[in-house]
């Protein structure tokens, strides 16, 4: 090997070294940076000798990313699931809590079951009327409750449809300015970090595939393939509010919906399927048992003329069938039984269409109106009930139903947990800075700048020896 050649090896060698500890020290730097991909050195030997640098290479599994961002999309719609019941998970209780509709129900039994053995008592008949306040104000609470629960819902897709977007926009933006940095530079990989952490966070939001183009674009679609960025482009998201439906442009993409190429998993979705699916079937159940309510007692008032309104109404007026949707939260207690209201408490005991007081101690319509607990009503088998079945039995099965729905998520969630835990510890072992791995990549560089150092110094004094003997 020439002087010559020596001066180009060694040259290159200690440009490499300084490289390679500006990057090393990069790594140590941001070891605990979210999102941050240790990098190392890619080089080349040349024809003449030497090491030439080619660029900043990034350490990833593209198989371990992808694998991470699913069980991350599976993880956020059960915990959308589960966080968005829990105020009203709280309002509707347990089956033996007294202020719950369960209680109350079974309060109201009490009462009339005291009244039948004592119905000239005002006392009873007053805790009667307590009973069946308690009762509907319950199924009002509980409504609202749930009401408000999709209200916080449907803003939820609201806001998440803007987070796509903001995300689908800085994906494109990203793409661009990595196509425009060209060969892979220590910004190109720092654009690229950022891309991943806008992906990752567009994972959270709904599934999506990921296909890399040869210039390094990303491009996304959804689950079920849609397009959403493809380079610079950006193919957005639209939520029809008054048709309940997701769209890119033409194509519908809702989650939970037959024939469509949208996405399963991911916050949006969980917040679809709650929209869609788990509260109109809650709310199904609460209304279907506010109108075995009215239209038990009804039938059970022998007082009552055709047509008129029972112990419970629909605010005041007898049920109508056309206006299921709603009904417990509307549901009330007759104020002809209401002194309060001017009403008479004594329509408790002789039937809320009796016009003038019968014999105090007549308990037939006491016990008419027990027979509407001890006899199965019939429910709208949609509501996940059953055809069948007595107040009891529907109130303590749907009450268990719908905390159900959130135990489940809850558990779901726990268990894709562990698994978004398990591949996202793989991934860092990947692309994660392990700092004694670079401490000791900082030992190897000091020890190969100082062996090209002594080169060149033994090099410059060969050369200055030679120019001495001249």
């Amino acid at each position: 090997m020439g002087i010559s050649s020596a001066f180009v090896n060694s040259s290159s060698g200690l440009s490499a070294a300084a490289k390679w500890s500006e990057l090393t020290a990069n790594n140590i730097a941001n070891a605990n940076n979210q999102g941050y991909v240790k990098r190392s050195l890619t080089t080349e030997s040349v024809a003449n000798g030497g090491v030439l640098i080619t660029g900043v290479h990034r350490e990833l599994d593209s198989n371990l990313i992808r694998m991470y961002r699913l069980e991350l999309a599976g993880m956020a719609r059960q915990e959308t699931i589960a966080n968005e019941l829990n105020n009203y998970s709280y309002q509707l209780g347990n089956p033996d809590d007294t202020f719950t509709i369960s209680g109350q129900l079974s309060g109201l039994y009490s009462g009339f079951s005291l009244l039948s053995n004592s119905p000239a008592d005002v006392s009873l008949q007053n805790n009667v009327l307590k009973s069946a306040q308690g009762l509907a104000s319950s199924l009002n609470t509980t409504s609202n409750s749930l009401a408000q629960t999709l209200s916080f819902v449907t803003k939820g897709i609201e806001s998440d449809v803007r987070a796509v977007n903001g995300s689908l926009e800085k994906i494109a933006s990203l793409n661009n300015q990595i196509a425009q940095e060209g060969s892979p530079t220590a910004r190109r990989a720092m654009l690229q970090d950022e891309r991943a952490t806008e992906i990752d966070a567009l994972a959270q939001l709904m599934n999506i595939n990921v296909f890399q183009n040869n210039d390094g674009n990303m491009n996304i679609s959804t689950g079920g393939g849609t397009q959403l960025v493809y380079g610079a482009s950006v193919f957005g998201v639209q939520y029809d509010s008054a048709g309940g439906s997701l769209n890119v442009g033409n194509v519908e993409i809702t989650p939970g919906k037959d024939g469509v190429r949208g996405f399963s998993e991911g916050q949006l979705a969980g917040r679809f399927e709650l929209k869609d699916e788990v509260l109109p079937q809650m709310q199904l159940q609460l209304d279907e048992f506010a109108r075995a309510l009215i239209q038990g007692f009804e039938a059970a008032d022998a007082s009552l003329a055709a047509g008129q309104a029972g112990l419970f109404t629909d605010l005041g007026v007898s049920y109508d069938p056309l206006q299921l949707n709603g009904l417990a939260g509307r549901i009330s207690v007759n104020a002809a039984v209401d002194p309060a209201q001017g009403g008479e408490i004594w329509r408790i005991r002789d039937g809320i269409g009796a016009t003038v007081p019968g014999s105090a101690s007549d308990s037939t319509q006491a016990i008419s109106f027990l027979t509407v607990f001890e006899t199965a009503q019939n429910f709208d088998p949609a509501a996940g009930q059953g055809d069948t079945a007595e107040l009891m039995d529907y109130v303590s099965g749907m009450v268990a139903d719908q905390k159900l729905v959130q135990v489940h998520a809850q558990e779901k969630q726990g268990q894709l947990g562990g698994r978004v835990a398990a591949v996202l510890s793989a991934r860092q072992s990947v692309q994660g800075v392990n700092l004694d791995e670079e401490l000791q990549r900082l030992t190897q560089i000091e020890q190969s700048y100082a062996a090209n150092a002594q080169v060149m110094q033994s090099l410059t004094a060969m050369i200055d020896t030679l120019l001495a003997s001249v």
